[in-house]
């Protein structure tokens, strides 16, 4: 059985930034708040509704100009470890990301590695290691 999830989301800032939420929603509702963001700023948030006391919990992104920062939030039963995406070709270069600044070891700049963490967190309530660590 699939997990259930909470997905919410903002598109740009300010008083032109607009978002929601949405209880149970489809991949295809995953997706397309994924692609508005895509090169806008914003931020997508998919977290479970029936959380286990020890395991994943949350990812979200926050996007700006086609560069993302993705984090998980895990409970390892002690702590909350939060597990992000690594890219060493970009590591020692800082990024503005809707807000924040973020080495670019943080940064993930390609939109098809996005979607497949998303999509992984989505069909199996966790995201690989490889993906983020």
């Amino acid at each position: 059985m699939m997990a259930a999830f909470s997905l919410s989301w903002v598109f740009g800032v300010g008083a032109k930034a607009k978002g929601g939420r949405n209880r149970f929603p489809s991949w295809d509702d995953v997706l397309s708040c994924l692609e508005l963001i895509r090169e806008g700023k914003g931020s997508v948030t998919l977290e479970l509704i029936s959380k286990t006391a020890v395991g994943p919990q949350s990812l979200q992104v926050q996007s700006e100009g086609g560069k993302y920062f993705v984090s998980l939030g895990e409970d390892d039963g002690v702590d909350y470890i939060v597990r992000s995406y690594r890219n060493l070709k970009l590591q020692g270069i800082p990024f503005e990301v809707f807000g924040d600044v973020w080495d670019g070891v943080l940064i993930c700049d390609e939109f098809s590695i996005l979607k497949n963490i998303f999509e992984e967190f989505f069909l199996t309530g966790d995201v690989s290691k490889e993906l983020l660590n």
